[in-house]
């Protein structure tokens, strides 16, 4: 069997992208750990030793819906796995134990490859992170899968594979029990993000009641770079068909003009990355001069789209003038409102001549 790290990357969802800028950090990872982990298992685990390890062991075809991350750590003195699956589904999967076997068996495999001498194996503890509409309603042990009857089982038990996992369910959390759990500010975040992420319209409108954690986190020393992992992926899970709406209600949600300019430049990233993919398909496609003319229009136009959003957002109902003035307007004069949209006084101040 081929190791995990030669099997190619699955692609990255908006869920995949969250889970691991936030929690292959070490310190975020260690709270919700400490917080999800039995207290008989934490008193025992050295979490200063806490070590995020590369790769991923998922199966390419249920990348979608699992993200995993594998950590090193001492527990009682000796080296063990905490492997941590979340799992973002509509529906439970009623074999979860089995692909944590599957996982744990390749993690074993890489640990062999690794040290090709060892005579025995490192302990590891799965940890499921869940998430879907109905909740967890499946078993977490392993011989629950197995078709025996219970006395049967009980008498075969020494012979067959036996395990339990870890579940944390925020299926149904409500949003105060998330913000009150002892672990990082911006953990708390990222775990109501995921939450909500199948009613993203409530992602932002619940917002300004989030504001004092999305100020914590932007205090602390890389806090612009990962809120912007917030802000990318608020956008992401939104409604596509109406990004530049979804773009001005985020803007309209956050009072800071420090954050807003975050925004803008998530939602800028955003944009280029959607032209760079348009111009190299239609590279790929022979017609990349025609495609690079639509996408050069579409950008234009949906910068208009996003201006007159955000001055009726800040303004209220704009005048036919002013929004004839936008509609006309190039990509030079553009770029320049846009930027002044968010700190000009007034409406008149915004469209001054440049």
């Amino acid at each position: 069997m081929s190791s995990p790290r030669d099997r190619p990357a699955a692609p990255t969802t908006p869920h995949d992208a969250l889970i691991k800028t936030t929690f292959s950090r070490v310190e975020h990872a260690a709270a919700l750990l400490r917080q999800v982990l039995p207290s008989a298992i934490v008193k025992r685990l050295d979490f200063s030793t806490l070590t995020c390890c590369p790769g991923s062991f998922v199966d390419s075809k249920l990348a979608a819906r699992h993200t995993d991350l594998l950590f090193s750590v001492k527990l009682s003195g000796r080296p063990v796995f905490l492997y941590l699956l979340f799992e973002h589904q509509s529906r439970v999967d009623p074999l979860m134990a089995f692909r944590l076997l599957e996982y744990m068996v390749r993690i074993w495999e890489d640990h062999l490859r690794k040290h090709p001498g060892a005579r025995r194996l490192p302990a590891i503890l799965p940890v499921v992170l869940h998430h879907s509409e109905t909740g967890w309603r499946a078993d977490v042990t392993f011989e629950a899968l197995l078709d025996l009857d219970p006395d049967t089982l009980a008498a075969v038990a020494e012979y067959v594979p036996r395990f339990r996992f870890v579940l944390d369910d925020i299926s149904a959390e409500p949003d105060e029990a998330l913000r009150q759990r002892p672990i990082t500010a911006l953990g708390k975040l990222v775990l109501w993000c995921l939450r909500h992420s199948r009613a993203p319209d409530k992602l932002v409108q619940r917002l300004p009641e989030w504001a004092d954690l999305v100020r914590e986190v932007r205090a602390a020393p890389d806090g612009v770079a990962v809120l912007a992992a917030i802000w990318r992926y608020i956008l992401a899970v939104s409604d596509r068909k109406r990004p530049e709406e979804v773009l001005a209600r985020l803007l309209a949600a956050v009072e800071e003009e420090d954050a807003r300019e975050d925004i803008m430049n998530v939602a800028d990233q955003l944009r280029e990355e959607g032209r760079l993919k348009g111009l190299a398909e239609g590279k790929r496609e022979g017609k990349r001069e025609g495609l690079a003319e639509g996408q050069r229009k579409g950008l234009a136009e949906g910068q208009r789209s996003t201006l007159l959003r955000l001055l009726r957002a800040r303004f209220g109902a704009l005048p036919a003038d002013v929004t004839a003035r936008v509609r006309a307007a190039g990509a030079a004069q553009l770029d320049v409102w846009t930027e002044r949209v968010l700190t000009a006084p007034t409406l008149s101040a915004v469209l001054g001549e440049t």
